[in-house]
């Protein structure tokens, strides 16, 4: 779904901006591009970890970790920036339905970490701090490309 709507905001803001002669058409990509370049890579991650788990690998597990805690932090980010702009486009409906994303993004990481999945994939120091590293990964590329 993640992969569906960033092209379909690529687009959008392709086809707005590309009746603009005065606008470099290869700049309007790479502007797109790099404006979803962090919700692309976790989608894509999502899409591994499924996968893993499916293989009841240990990394998709980890991966799966790193997905719904970027979820959450991407949804965060991004419904704050909203209100920085413009706190009205954020109407009662809107926190509420962000509230409840998030709130199930968190029971599903909570779900994740429970004693029994955590006995079947046997994360390890390293797991965490590969969980750790990756999450400061890309939390700190959303700040610097978007």
């Amino acid at each position: 779904m993640i992969l569906f709507f960033v092209a379909k905001t690529i687009l959008e803001y392709y086809n707005i901006l590309w009746v603009n002669p005065l606008i470099d058409h290869k700049s309007i990509v790479e502007v797109a591009f790099r404006k979803n370049s962090i919700q692309v890579i976790v989608a894509l991650i999502a899409i591994l970890s499924g996968i893993l788990l499916i293989k009841n690998l240990s990394k998709g597990w980890i991966m799966s970790i790193i997905t719904w805690i970027m979820f959450t932090i991407l949804l965060t980010i991004s419904t704050y920036r909203i209100y920085q702009r413009n706190p009205a486009e954020l109407d009662l409906v809107s926190r509420v339905f962000i509230s409840f994303l998030v709130i199930v993004f968190i029971t599903i990481t909570g779900m994740l970490n429970s004693a029994e999945l955590r006995q079947k994939y046997k994360p390890t120091r390293s797991s965490w701090i590969t969980i750790a590293i990756t999450i400061t990964a890309l939390t700190s590329a959303k700040f610097v490309y978007t």
